[in-house]
């Protein structure tokens, strides 16, 4: 594949896959954890891993949004 010539490389699409992957469980994982020490630290059972679970799901879709307008080739 030579550059210039219009061709998707595979490289970009497994980085592509890989941010979108790494934005939405690393977000869900750090809410679920806050969420939970923050249960544990308040005594306030679910509350706060609920919250954080839907914090850190917005949160991942946020960054998969950010992570994937590039390669669409919207500049905004």
């Amino acid at each position: 594949m030579a550059k210039g010539n219009g061709k998707r490389s595979p490289w970009r699409s497994s980085v592509l896959v890989s941010a979108i992957l790494s934005s939405i469980v690393g977000s869900m994982v750090g809410g679920i954890l806050l969420g939970y020490w923050l249960d544990g630290y308040l005594d306030s059972e679910p509350i706060f891993l609920i919250i954080g679970m839907l914090i850190g799901i917005v949160a991942g879709f946020y960054g998969v949004v950010r992570a994937v307008r590039p390669f669409l080739g919207d500049d905004d």
